[in-house]
């Protein structure tokens, strides 16, 4: 079943995905969180998406997380006359600031302080590193440039430039626009790009909480400024992301296995969510099977600790959009297989509180105890959380009647999500417990599980205990597939 893979797939919806037909069969192939791309696409475009998202998560009974990832500060080149233009190595070219089309020998951008940042000598990347150019002479409102290395420039291809501290705000206009859209419609996940400093995760925060909304925060590191904060930035945050794109292109290419591992490794300590990304498997962007690098390279990110991975042109407008989701999950689902390092418990940190320790403790037992599952009694997925950070072997199933919880869930490594009705009573909870568990095919009678919830229950108290309960289920028996949520019945092909 979809539910037995513990890391999550991240994929990116356009033109290839967008209809609610082709969502479906994403949902359907492996897909747990949907990323809105804001750096294209109206806002029309996105709220016909999430209504659709939001009606099939309904109807397939598979919550879905809708991630909305912010444009932010991109510095692009303009438009050309004819759509692009060839650019040669050793040609001397002019880029302007003004709001002109481009031409042979004239690059426009969108970054009106480029004059103010560069200098003779400084580098300028064009489209994630492809191309690249030299700035000669900064004259006014536009820099000559020679060009170190030529190719063919498209409309709105992205420009870094390497290691300049670039004197933008964290978010544009656009984007706090796109934000207010965002919260209005309760997406589960902002992205914030190219943050630099705690102070950006900070600022969204306030905008997210003076709005009354429970959007969690992705703090996307593609910045040398944010590897240099990185454990602020990491604790400041909900989830972060490893955009390998821009940060690839401002750290160089052969530091970023490296740095990857690096900002892995610090989430993993502070049991922060981490997505990798870009280019996971782009060759499927054309052709219907990976390259032998990509397939190691999806299954090294999850042996490092990834969360989640992300698909990005290969599930917006590539041509096996589908099948890409599914090789993605069937690559993870077999690294897990045979992956050791489960239950990562360390007995020396000291626990700040009580949802932490209860967390360790449901873990440690059902090491101890070899037990099949541990069912996170929730309202906030705070606890369930935790525990994903422990990963433990045995499942991790949370719990709720709210329905916007559960899909703010779906991104967490190892969570099963599941719809309870309300209670009162521990014999509501054990009743309603053992029949998921045997009618979803879950566990059997005579399997130990942990339960960890709030008490007094009828009070409805945060979590403050956990519970070792045997299933007893003999009254049930597991349902046929067609009658399962989605993530729980039999894995069939795709087309």
């Amino acid at each position: 079943m979809l539910a037995d893979r513990r890391a999550k797939i991240v994929a990116t919806i356009g033109p290839a995905t967008r209809d609610e037909k082709n969502l479906e069969k994403a949902i359907k192939a492996g897909m747990n969180v949907a990323r809105l791309n804001f750096s294209h696409g109206s806002h029309e475009d996105h709220l016909k998406v999430i209504h659709s998202l939001r009606k099939l998560s309904q109807e397939l009974r598979a919550p879905v997380a809708i991630l909305q990832d912010l444009q932010g500060p991109k510095i692009r080149v303009g438009k050309f006359e004819k759509g692009s233009i060839e650019i040669k190595p050793g040609e001397q070219l002019v880029i302007t600031t003004d709001a002109v089309l481009g031409t042979t020998g004239l690059i426009p951008s969108d970054f009106k302080e480029l004059p103010l940042a560069c200098s003779p000598g400084t580098r300028i990347l064009l489209d994630d590193g492809l191309m690249e150019l030299k700035v000669l002479k900064i004259r006014g409102h536009e820099v000559d440039a020679e060009v170190v290395y030529g190719g063919i420039l498209k409309d709105r291809k992205g420009m870094n430039l390497p290691g300049v501290n670039l004197p933008v705000e964290c978010m544009t206009p656009k984007d706090l626009e796109d934000l207010d859209f965002g919260i209005a419609n309760k997406v589960d996940y902002i992205a914030l790009s190219f943050v630099r400093h705690a102070r950006d995760i900070r600022k969204l925060r306030e905008i997210i909480e003076s709005k009354n909304s429970n959007a969690k925060i992705v703090a996307k590191i593609e910045m040398v400024e944010a590897l240099e904060n990185l454990e602020e930035i990491c604790r400041l945050s909900d989830v972060v992301m490893v955009a390998r794109g821009d940060l690839a292109v401002e750290v160089g290419q052969s530091r970023l296995p490296g740095f990857q591992k690096r900002i892995i490794q610090v989430c993993n300590q502070l049991g922060k969510p981490v997505i990798t990304a870009t280019q996971m498997l782009d060759s499927m962007v054309e052709n219907p099977r990976p390259t032998r690098a990509e397939i190691t390279d999806v299954a090294n990110a999850v042996l490092d600790g990834s969360d989640a991975l992300m698909l990005s042109a290969e599930s917006a407008s590539g041509k096996h959009p589908f099948k890409c989701i599914r090789t993605m999950h069937e690559i993870i689902t077999e690294v897990e297989r045979n992956e050791e390092e489960y239950y990562k418990l360390s007995l020396e940190s000291e626990f700040l509180s009580t949802p932490a320790a209860i967390a360790a403790s449901a873990s440690l037992s059902a090491l101890k105890l070899n037990a099949t599952a541990i069912i996170c009694l929730t309202t906030s997925g705070k606890t369930a959380n935790i525990i994903s950070g422990f990963r433990p072997k045995a499942r991790v199933i949370s719990v709720t009647q709210h329905m916007d919880v559960l899909n703010s869930m779906e991104l967490m490594w190892g969570i099963q999500t599941h719809v309870i009705k309300p209670y009162k009573t521990m014999e509501d909870i054990l009743s309603q417990i053992d029949q998921l568990m045997v009618t979803h095919g879950l566990a059997k009678t005579g399997d130990r599980v942990i339960l960890t919830l709030g008490q007094p229950i009828a009070q409805g108290a945060k979590t403050n205990s956990i519970y070792v309960h045997t299933v007893n289920g003999e009254s049930y028996t597991k349902l046929p597939d067609e009658q399962l949520p989605l993530r729980c019945r039999a894995v069939t092909s795709i087309d």
